[in-house]
């Protein structure tokens, strides 16, 4: 009997999950185990089984695994399923509609007019390795994709301009935005923009892409205009003063 409840825990202390799987797959293997350790009269807390979930999940989910660490509110192991779930549906989605270039969203606030060329057209950033746009650090990149298809639909955004992944922020302009599904909050840097702004001190951060954290100081609603004229609402934004780039979340326009 000893020996029985030491190979459970054994098994579910060494699991480790892969890329190579689905990790939907993976998650019902852990509640395999899970469930056994219950059964050897050995229950363990909520609490630590979500956090032992989080912290097992594989190497490309590093991001997500952070947002997930970073959360004040305590989940539930079906909460925490249900957002795993989602979250592999998206990226599966991504993946599938994912085209080598990205695309920034032709948007202009505040009437202010986007940058254009001798020929009319709008300027492209120039192509080069460029930072990460969370947290201006070499090396990685936060991940920039399509304007959801329903955006699309709805005339959010009526331009597009072709984009690299890799941004110089040397040359970035701290007015525009960029639409970004790896983003699950909308963030802005400018204190001005901001309508019915309520100050955030309570301690919270925002993960970036270094694994760095930054201070959220504020949330509020931003009203962007479009180079047509036509208004996109934005609420709950988090105003994030060290942040580089404001971004929409395209995950929360999807």
């Amino acid at each position: 009997m000893v020996l029985s409840k030491k190979f459970v825990v054994a098994g579910f202390l060494d699991y480790k999950m892969v890329d190579g799987k689905t990790l939907m797959s993976q998650v019902h293997e852990l509640q395999v185990l899970l469930h056994d350790i219950h059964g050897e009269g050995m229950g363990l807390n909520e609490p630590f089984s979500v956090a032992s979930m989080i912290k097992k999940l594989p190497p490309s989910w590093v991001n997500f695994k952070n947002y997930l660490k970073h959360k004040r509110k305590e989940m539930s192991i079906e909460d925490l399923i249900i957002r795993l779930q989602v979250e592999e549906d998206n990226k599966i989605a991504h993946k599938s509609s994912y085209t080598p270039t990205s695309e920034k969203a032709n948007v202009v606030e505040h009437g202010q007019t986007s940058g254009k060329n001798k020929s009319g057209k709008d300027k492209l950033h120039k192509e080069g390795k460029g930072n990460c746009h969370y947290c201006d650090q070499r090396g990685h990149r936060a991940e920039n994709s399509k304007l959801p298809k329903k955006a699309k639909e709805a005339n959010v955004v009526e331009k597009i301009t072709k984009h690299v992944s890799g941004i110089d922020l040397a040359a970035s302009n701290s007015r525009e935005w960029w639409i970004d599904t790896g983003a699950t909050r909308h963030v802005c840097s400018n204190r001005e923009w901001f309508r019915n702004f309520k100050v955030v001190d309570n301690g919270d951060k925002l993960f970036m892409g270094n694994s760095a954290t930054s201070g959220i100081q504020g949330v509020g609603k931003i009203v962007l205009k479009m180079t047509s004229g036509r208004e996109l609402t934005l609420n709950d934004v988090l105003y994030v003063p060290e942040i580089r780039k404001n971004l929409v979340s395209g995950w929360l326009l999807n």
